[in-house]
């Protein structure tokens, strides 16, 4: 079992496979930086003996979940969609298990924090929208247009607080019974992972808060609405301060590209206003270790590879029966 390194009674998490360490420690190192009087929980897909833990750094990790559906989660989802369905999972764990813990932030890995988390409302679930500016739907930005909302959701689960109250127990426990068998990412079958479930949140849930501040969560999906800047070695956005850059889709081996696919709007010719930040992110990830963790393995691989393709597991049993 973890020991929290302060009493205090907020606390952030975030939940990764093996590779995704380095993010991990970027975004607490961040998270901490700016709200040094909270803790932070790595939540790893793995197992104690794989990762050489940095002191004083807090991590949970899969086999001290207890609950029986975690097993057939492992065998029913790839590494990806796993890492999506636990985070109510482990959301639950914390609750229950640190009782001086009052609000609990989670955090996608692929996050850098650049402010205080302010307590912005005594709900019990605050969730943020992708988009809060009704900008027409424009040819050729499918995926971060009015009509991607229908595909992948209106909320982004890369984000979400959490206050220790009545309704945020019973979210859980909807969002738990979900992501039990209907985690899969086939937006073509109106799936996509924990996120498209929180589209129906706010009809299910009255404690909840729709965070529209624009300095949370700009990620690629909102900069047609939000202007980073810089003033005075701080970053705004719209003139709100920058709480969190959400670096969805960007690959460090390719450093000069604002996402991995191409895309003429969304590059740095673009936005070069968000190069310094991009370059800080880069920076961040090669400090925490990105080289050496990259190709940490997924503890799960052949059983989920085994339960899609009884081909491959069929000639792995030939080849060690020889």
């Amino acid at each position: 079992m973890i020991e929290l390194s302060v009493k205090e009674k907020t606390i952030a998490f975030t939940v990764i496979t093996p590779n995704y360490l380095a993010h991990a420690y970027a975004v607490r190192g961040s998270f901490l930086e700016h709200n040094p009087n909270h803790d932070f929980i790595i939540c790893f897909i793995g197992y104690e003996d794989q990762v050489l833990i940095k002191k004083n750094c807090s991590m949970l990790f899969i086999d001290q979940l207890e609950d029986d559906r975690i097993k057939g989660m492992i065998q029913r989802y790839n590494s990806f969609e796993l890492s999506c369905a636990l985070k109510p999972f482990f959301a639950s764990h914390i609750f229950t298990h640190f009782t001086q813990v009052e609000r609990l932030i989670y955090l996608d890995s692929d996050i850098l924090v650049f402010g205080q988390f302010k307590k912005i409302s005594e709900a019990a679930i605050i969730i943020s929208p992708h988009r809060t500016v009704n900008v027409n739907y424009l040819p050729g930005l499918e995926n971060f247009s009015t009509i991607s909302l229908l595909r992948y959701g209106v909320y982004n689960a890369g984000y979400f607080e959490l206050l220790r109250k009545p309704e945020a127990f019973l979210f859980l426990k909807w969002w738990q019974n979900l992501m039990e068998k209907y985690a899969y990412s086939k937006p073509d079958e109106h799936l996509f992972t924990d996120q498209l479930w929180m589209t129906a949140a706010p009809s299910f849930f009255d404690d909840l808060f729709i965070n529209k501040n624009p300095g949370y969560n700009v990620a690629f999906w909102n900069l047609l609405e939000r202007k980073v800047s810089e003033k005075e070695k701080s970053w705004f956005v719209n003139n709100e301060p920058l709480v969190f850059f959400h670096y969805s889709k960007y690959h460090i081996e390719e450093p000069l590209k604002l996402v991995y696919f191409d895309h003429p709007y969304l590059s740095f010719t673009q936005f070069p206003e968000l190069k310094p930040i991009f370059e800080k992110y880069r920076k961040s990830l090669l400090e925490a270790g990105y080289e050496e963790t990259k190709n940490m393995a997924y503890p799960f691989s052949f059983k989920h590879a085994g339960k899609k393709k009884s081909w491959w597991r069929k000639l792995f049993l030939i080849i060690f029966a020889l």
